[in-house]
């Protein structure tokens, strides 16, 4: 029973039930009329299941290792985190304020763990894509931080930075040329190259993975899912990122 309700929730749940659409549409489709339905359902399909979307995505959070505790703590000037979406005006944080959505809430508590190791600046960088009447990131960011009970003196807030190249070229403008550099594992590739191009040194320190490793692919793995969409959509939102910022930014 269990499994029966499981395939069903799969299927009849977006974006199980776009393919399930598709997949009857092809069926019933003249022949001459099936090409671009059927490619269209395939696409949808392997993007939404998990052994596709891991195939995008884990090249991208196996690019560079996890930070290790043989690191030598006195090397960094600052520790950098990125920025990753707020909510905004999320009752619970109270009128006019915002919340951070959950990769980001990842990256700072991540930064927050390192707190005793790295006794060194740390910079928070993010700011406002479009003017909504939001709070900046980064000042929603930093009362996260003091919540938490990170001491505000160590905090720089950057909230002018609207995306990842401007996270590095205005962090870089406090002077630090060494730092460790804490963001979504998916997302370390793209912010190295950005900080590198602007001079400054970086270790990463990638948080927030979205693959399972060491476990076996099952009959649900081959499920579509909308986390398996999502996946697909980091992965290459990232690859053709790469390629614009390699274009845009020589």
């Amino acid at each position: 029973m269990i499994f029966l309700s499981k395939v069903f929730t799969y299927l009849i749940l977006p974006p199980g039930c776009f393919i399930v659409v598709l997949f009857f549409v092809v069926v019933f489709l003249p022949k001459k009329m099936k090409i671009f339905p059927a490619i269209a359902l395939l696409i949808l399909y392997l993007l939404s299941i998990q052994p596709f979307s891991d195939l995008l995505l884990k090249p991208l959070e196996d690019a560079y290792p996890p930070l290790s505790s043989e690191f030598k703590k006195d090397w960094p000037q600052a520790v950098v985190i990125l920025g990753g979406g707020t909510i905004q005006g999320s009752p619970e944080a109270g009128v006019g304020k915002d919340t951070l959505a959950s990769d980001t809430i990842k990256r700072v508590l991540y930064a927050f763990s390192l707190r005793d190791i790295f006794k060194v600046p740390y910079i928070f960088s993010g700011g406002k894509v479009f003017e909504y009447g939001q709070e900046s990131e980064a000042l929603t960011a930093g009362r996260l931080f003091v919540s938490l009970g990170f001491p505000f003196e160590r905090l720089i807030l950057e909230s002018r930075s609207r995306n990842t190249w401007e996270n590095a070229s205005e962090t870089a403008i406090f002077g630090f040329n060494k730092v460790v550099l804490i963001t979504s594992a998916y997302h370390v590739k793209r912010s190295i190259y950005c900080f590198n191009r602007q001079g400054v040194s970086v270790i990463a320190a990638p948080t927030d993975y979205k693959c399972d490793r060491g476990r076996k692919y099952d009959f649900f793995s081959f499920m579509p899912t909308i986390t398996g969409l999502n996946n697909s959509y980091l992965a290459l939102h990232e690859y053709i990122g790469l390629i614009i910022y390699k274009i845009i930014y020589k």
